[in-house]
């Protein structure tokens, strides 16, 4: 356990990440219009093909009637679609990206891209694979599972993470991040 000093410098350090990390979303490159929830959802609808509105919910981590108002707005846009009594129940609602909205999602990971180009530009090309492997680590740690194991000291550090590949975990190991 981090001593109250450490605790609290990484508590300064997570909060500055939150405070910036909202600078480096959908808002901040493109005037789509959309919050980066709405973004989120266009782009589990596009790498799904569509999904169930119940589905959905869960895996943004909001109510389904929450997700509803979502979908409203994206709806009433001409970004997705809502179909009743497609799946196996007959009563779930399938949701579905549509043309249009696989063309905003596309600018919205280009112009991502472009921003991320600029981010990793800034950053010494020697610290590079270090930081990418340290934000893995973060990344999985505050996920759902907090699925990391990291074992050995930096620079000779191993990591063991549980990462969802399609529907089925498995286990990727990285060693010496340096």
């Amino acid at each position: 356990m981090p001593q109250e000093s450490q605790l609290q410098s990484w508590s300064q350090e997570l909060e500055q990440l939150a405070r910036v990390l909202s600078r480096v979303g959908p808002d901040e490159v493109c005037c789509e219009g959309m919050t980066a929830r709405q973004c989120s959802i266009l782009r589990t609808l596009v790498d799904k093909l569509g999904a169930r509105l119940s589905d959905l919910a869960a895996d943004s981590g909001i109510t389904p009637s929450a997700m509803t108002r979502v979908l409203e707005r994206l709806e009433a846009q001409g970004l997705v679609q809502r179909v009743r009594g497609k799946s196996k129940d007959g009563r779930a609602a399938m949701v579905s990206i549509t043309p249009a909205g696989r063309e905003v999602r596309r600018r919205i990971d280009q112009l991502m891209l472009e921003r991320t180009q600029k981010i990793v530009s800034a950053i010494p090309a020697g610290w590079r694979p270090q930081l990418l492997a340290a934000l893995r680590v973060l990344n999985q740690s505050m996920g759902p599972e907090g699925c990391c194991e990291v074992n050995g000291e930096w620079p000779d550090v191993a990591v063991s993470c549980k990462v969802m590949d399609g529907k089925k975990p498995d286990t990727r190991r990285k060693t010496n991040a340096r």
